[in-house]
């Protein structure tokens, strides 16, 4: 199963649910998905943090493919990197849906057979920002178990029409800004 293999690689930094969804054959993961791990010190004994985070992940995977996958890079160099060791996990009908802090404007880019929704990344909660997206209502989602509210949002995801200019991956790169989210918490 797709999203064993990614526990027994290390891929979870942060685990907020994982689990078999009401739907046979359907699982969901939230939490921060490592792209790119970091280094492994040998003196130390352990591992830097990740070189590349998918922050807020959200993924729906059948037994050999994501379905659904949704959450914030830090920079677009990041999305890179995912196309290069994920790409291939992608189910056909699978549209990514990156919150990037970095870019200057949101698109829509096509990657080989896959399109991809990157979305400046300005403030908020990934999983607030995709029910807002999609028009889903806490009300929706109410009743449901955690990993049951991951595919009630991918379903409302399916033929959505997303309003945001095509380019290329190449010209959002270009427009990449210097630009950093504020981080919230304790102080």
């Amino acid at each position: 199963m797709l999203l064993e293999t990614y526990q027994e690689q290390e891929r979870y930094w942060l685990i907020t649910a994982q689990g078999q969804t009401s739907t046979d054959g359907l699982y969901a993961f939230r939490g921060d998905f490592i792209v790119l791990a970091g280094e492994f010190d040998e003196v130390a004994r352990k591992r830097a943090p990740p070189r590349a985070l998918l922050k807020e992940a959200v993924l729906l995977a059948s037994a050999a493919q994501l379905q659904f996958v949704a959450g914030n890079f830090a920079s677009i160099d990041e999305v890179s990197e995912f196309v290069s060791l994920f790409q291939a996990d992608l189910g056909p009908d699978c549209i990514p849906i990156f919150y990037v802090d970095n870019i200057s404007a949101s698109a829509l880019v096509q990657i080989g057979a896959h399109r991809y929704c990157l979305i400046r990344f300005d403030e908020g909660i990934v999983w607030n920002n995709l029910m807002e997206e999609f028009y889903v209502e806490k009300s929706d989602l109410k009743n449901l178990g955690a990993e049951d509210k991951v595919l009630a949002l991918a379903q409302a995801a399916k033929g959505h029409a997303y309003k945001y200019p095509q380019q290329t991956l190449d010209q959002v790169i270009a427009g990449k800004t210097e630009r950093r989210r504020e981080g919230w918490g304790a102080v």
